[in-house]
């Protein structure tokens, strides 16, 4: 205890008095921290003291259990029975002791009968090496599993079983006796065409199977076995029916390639494997590239999957609209000027395609939406899949954009592009284009502007957007219209004129004919009567459907503007939207808000929610120009693009 005199000397520094003297006057603020080491000092003393005593407790108790087990215990060296024969007998040494043994079994589980013989065989290839871990990875677990299914390939069983067996990677060593002969009970059924519902990882261990080669011919026949046992689970219906079915998909395209049997996935590549924004990514790829080499530049990285002429305009706005998060071709006005919206998405694709050549390392799609991505593939990842002998080396194109490499028993795969989700970035350069558009053309159905974009992108969409206007106003310009069914009304009316116009001396002559009338030009809308061609004008002349269109080479006065469409036909304000949708649709909008499942937001009762939300769609398109809401899979969700929107227009 002398430490608790040292530290209590070095808080109290060069300062050192006595005990009579902590009371004096002038130490009487040190009598504190004296007394808080004293405490301190009797709390180590005591805590000491009683670890001693715990110390000498626990040794006590261990000489007494040392000294209880030296007694001789009962010769484990016999076998299980007579060891048990002779526990029995010490522990109801009199005749009691017989009649309490038989009663003692009487409430125990009835054992299962003796395994059959091919059985029998199968576990014992399990006592030549038992693995201690089942997991994947696990070369021994993974061969003696393929051992144990080849021995019992041809094996039937009809044993009755109705209990359940959950494991992860299973196998035959991981099942019981029971469970053993219930499994193939049921694979024999399965095999007959009868696939009923049965434990779940009952279908992993008959996967397993087919991925080995077992009950079925590796190749061609074995895919389709695969694919035949997917959909015949999938019909049982069982509460996990669609835990198996999300690994067979990948499964079913690395057996493919594995086999070389591309060929008989049917397409099924493109919408198991492959991400749906590869195509259209690949559709813009190909424009870039196109319009760079046309510049007398080249990617900055090619792409092999990049092949072919570039793309039309419309093609490419489909694909701007494919992958970004503004659906572009969905919009209104895009329905409504096809074409006049596409040359203007293409026309703001490559200004933003030669701004990024020039101003940025990265290519502009490549920038959106990643590289061409190469990486190293486990083939059957997350099965029990045992490869006996090195996969040649080979190639395997699975499609345009897709590819497997194999060398020295290793898998790479390479894929066109990483991109895996819609780009918000594009999505709010094409509402920009949908937006400033409308307000160009007046159009009743405004949108409301996002977040500001950069200025350079704000220039180039308004200078895409003038220039076509521009170009479109200056063919109408030069384009008339003349409608040739007019012309029997024309004639009827030139002859009351001329009729009115005689003298009675000019009515008695018997000649009534009268000259061919001029022609009066029935001008569009879109243009002037100034327009019409003038003495001394030339031009060119087609006539279609009874109207001749005549394009005047000659500079025309200024023609008069041209009225503005009709206005009356608004979308409806925030201030009116309140009985904008019914109660249904309303708790419908206000779950999907909320998180809450849709099954709980409709009853059986009600219509079908793809019903629902297509006239909640058609309703907000009046407002945002757009659809609000769409479906992942078969739950629906808002797009979160139209959230604010949303919580504007409706009194949630």
């Amino acid at each position: 205890m002398a430490d608790i005199d040292h530290i209590i000397e070095k808080l109290l520094g060069n300062r050192r008095i006595s005990e009579g003297a902590a009371f004096s006057t002038r130490t009487f603020s040190d009598q504190p921290l004296i007394e808080r080491g004293r405490d301190f000092k009797a709390r180590l003393e005591k805590n000491e003291r009683e670890r001693a005593a715990r110390i000498a407790e626990r040794e006590a108790r261990m000489a007494a259990r040392r000294k209880r087990e030296e007694k001789p215990r009962p010769d484990t060296s016999a076998t299980h029975a007579s060891y048990q024969q002779q526990l029995n007998d010490m522990l109801f040494p009199t005749s009691e002791g017989s009649r309490l043994r038989s009663t003692m079994g009487r409430n125990r589980p009835p054992r299962i009968e003796e395994l059959p013989v091919p059985l029998r065989e199968m576990r014992a290839l399990e006592r030549g090496g038992m693995p201690h871990s089942l997991a994947y990875g696990s070369s021994t677990a993974a061969s003696l599993f393929l051992q144990q299914a080849r021995l019992l390939e041809d094996y039937e069983d009809t044993y009755e079983f109705s209990g359940d067996f959950q494991q992860y990677y299973p196998t035959y060593a991981s099942m019981t006796d029971s469970q053993l002969r219930g499994y193939f009970a049921w694979r024999t059924r399965v095999r007959a065409g009868n696939v009923t519902p049965a434990p779940l990882s009952f279908a992993f261990v008959y996967i397993y199977e087919l991925l080995a080669g077992v009950g079925t011919t590796p190749g061609a026949q074995g895919l389709r076995d695969l694919r035949a046992f997917g959909t015949s689970w999938q019909a049982t219906g069982g509460p996990q029916t669609s835990t198996p079915l999300r690994y067979l998909d990948q499964w079913l395209v690395d057996y493919a390639v594995y086999h070389d049997v591309v060929d008989e996935l049917h397409g099924a590549a493109s919408t198991i494997h492959l991400s749906q924004l590869v195509e259209p990514v690949v559709t813009l790829l190909r424009a870039e590239h196109a319009q760079l080499r046309a510049q007398g530049d080249e990617p900055r990285i090619p792409n092999p999957a990049v092949q072919g002429p570039p793309p039309s305009p419309e093609k490419l706005l489909e694909a701007l609209g494919g992958c970004a998060s503004y659906h572009l071709c969905d919009s209104r006005l895009a329905k409504a000027e096809p074409q006049l919206m596409a040359a203007i998405a293409a026309d703001v694709f490559a200004a933003l395609v030669t701004h990024c050549s020039r101003r940025r390392k990265t290519d502009f799609v490549e920038g959106l939406f990643g590289y061409a991505q190469s990486s190293w593939h486990t083939m059957f990842s997350g099965a029990v899949f045992y490869e006996e002998e090195r996969h040649p080396d080979t190639t395997v194109e699975v499609g345009s954009y897709e590819r497997y490499t194999c060398k020295n028993g290793s898998w790479e795969h390479w894929i066109a592009t990483s991109a895996r989700s819609r780009s918000k970035d594009l999505g709010a350069i094409l509402h920009l284009v949908d937006c400033e558009l409308r307000q160009q053309l007046d159009y009743p159905y405004p949108l409301k502007p996002r977040k500001d974009l950069p200025k350079y992108v704000q220039k180039i969409v308004h200078t895409a957007i003038a220039a076509r206007l521009e170009e479109r106003a200056e063919a109408e310009r030069r384009r008339i219209t003349i409608d040739l069914s007019q012309l029997a009304g024309i004639r009827a009316a030139a002859a009351v004129t001329q009729e009115a116009l005689l003298t009675d001396e000019e009515r008695g002559i018997e000649d009534t004919s009268f000259p061919e009338p001029v022609l009066a030009y029935d001008v569009s809308p879109a243009q002037s009567p100034a327009t019409a061609p003038v003495a001394g004008s030339t031009g060119t002349a087609s006539e279609d459907d009874g109207q001749i269109s005549i394009d005047a080479t000659q500079p025309a006065p200024t023609p008069t503007p041209a009225p503005k469409p009709s206005t009356q036909q608004t979308a409806p304000s925030p201030e009116d939207a309140e009985g904008l949708l019914t109660p249904l649709e309303l708790r419908l909008m206000q779950g999907l808000l909320e998180g809450v499942p849709t099954a709980e937001l409709l009853s059986p009762t009600d219509p079908f929610v793809s019903v629902v939300v297509d006239t909640i769609n058609e309703k907000f398109f009046d407002i945002v120009g757009d659809a609000v809401i769409e479906f992942d899979g078969d739950d629906p969700c808002i797009i979160e693009d139209y959230l604010d929107d949303i919580r504007e227009v409706l009194p949630l």
